[in-house]
């Protein structure tokens, strides 16, 4: 009867099958050889072939002085029948929390990033970021098949709030896609407010300019949220005062005129005057210097009131040249590949020593 019992092995038997092993292996060097270096190889061409990628880093906050400062003001301003909280705090939450990190994120702000033009002193100058982009990225030559190119495209000739042609549109947007895949905004630790905006590309020139102009749009877009009510209310208020200041030296001269005329006639003592219309002119200037008085306080409340919204974004570091070559080298490709290659080699080994 046979012995289906488990078959135990001894520890010199095992050592001298290692050993055996081992030899063979150590044998078959040339085929170990030829496959570790065809891995090798592989992975080197493949992490020279890995397109650059340049990073741009910056940090900032998010600051908002009418939530601290503003109550002073407010109060101020309410003795003379304006809301400055009414005036200023309407787009306020719409910057609370996370919500910007979704805003420079957006499709809206992006492409107002890359219709805006290139102001730094470099070749590009004087191009828009889409044409730049459009060059870097390769679409030019996979859109060259279909006759489209920058100057068809004409992003130059376009505004933010102009309406784009089918083909500037598509465009744009597989540029936003593009770009939003390599944008990453987001708060390193949660309970900070500090916020970190990363741009990625394959162009380090590219990476630092549109870093720096979304974080100037993001900047422009809150100022108008937060402060345009109040900045269209000054602006009300301020022709008013002009308007008052004008009658008020009109009122002025008027009753300089009436005092002269009133001093000569005074030098004849036989002619009785009637004093109504100094005393009109009199009481026309205390009215006019009362209503001027006040739209000026008024103005200069809501001027305050202007200047405690700004600066809006702080930024607390930049990104600055040269930014460096974010790729993983080539050398740590082909270690992988070496690895890849002895593993293999070692398998196979294994297999053809156990048909044997």
């Amino acid at each position: 009867m046979a012995n289906t019992g488990p078959q135990t092995i001894k520890y010199p038997e095992l050592k001298e099958i290692i050993k055996r092993f081992i030899s063979y292996f150590i044998g078959q060097w040339k085929l170990i050889a030829i496959i570790t270096i065809i891995t090798s190889s592989v992975g080197l061409i493949y992490g020279k072939l890995q397109p650059s990628s340049y990073k741009a880093t910056a940090t900032f906050i998010v600051e908002d002085k009418s939530g601290s400062r503003g109550g002073g003001l407010s109060g101020l301003a309410s003795q003379f029948g304006i809301d400055v909280g009414g005036l200023t705090g309407g787009g306020a939450g719409l910057f609370d929390g996370d919500n910007i990190l979704e805003i420079m994120k957006s499709r809206a702000i992006i492409e107002k990033v890359l219709l805006s033009k290139i102001e730094e002193d470099i070749p590009q100058k004087g191009q828009t970021i889409a044409d730049y982009y459009f060059t870097i990225s390769g679409m030019d030559k996979s859109f060259a098949k279909k006759n489209i190119t920058s100057k068809t495209l004409n992003f130059s000739g376009l505004e933010e709030n102009s309406k784009h042609t089918l083909i500037q549109d598509s465009v744009l947007y597989l540029m936003y896609t593009a770009i939003n895949k390599n944008l990453n905004v987001e708060k390193k630790n949660k309970k900070s407010s500090i916020i970190t905006l990363e741009v990625s590309s394959s162009d380090q020139v590219f990476s630092k300019i549109f870093e720096e102009r979304l974080m100037k749009k993001t900047s422009d877009l809150y100022i108008d949220i937060k402060t345009g009510n109040l900045s269209r209310s000054i602006e009300k208020i301020q022709r008013k005062a002009d308007s008052l200041e004008s009658s008020l030296t009109g009122i002025y001269k008027k009753s300089f005129e009436l005092d002269n005329s009133l001093k000569l006639l005074n030098a004849n003592t036989g002619i009785k005057l009637n004093t109504s219309s100094s005393e009109a002119a009199t009481r026309d200037k205390t009215v006019s210097n009362t209503l001027y008085a006040e739209v000026v306080k008024n103005l200069e409340t809501l001027k305050l009131s202007l200047i405690n919204q700004m600066p809006v974004i702080q930024v607390l570091d930049a990104p600055k040249f040269p930014l460096f070559d974010q790729r993983t080298p080539a050398r740590y490709f082909m270690l992988i590949g070496f690895a890849v290659g002895f593993v293999i080699s070692l398998f196979y080994a294994l297999y053809k020593y156990t048909e044997n």
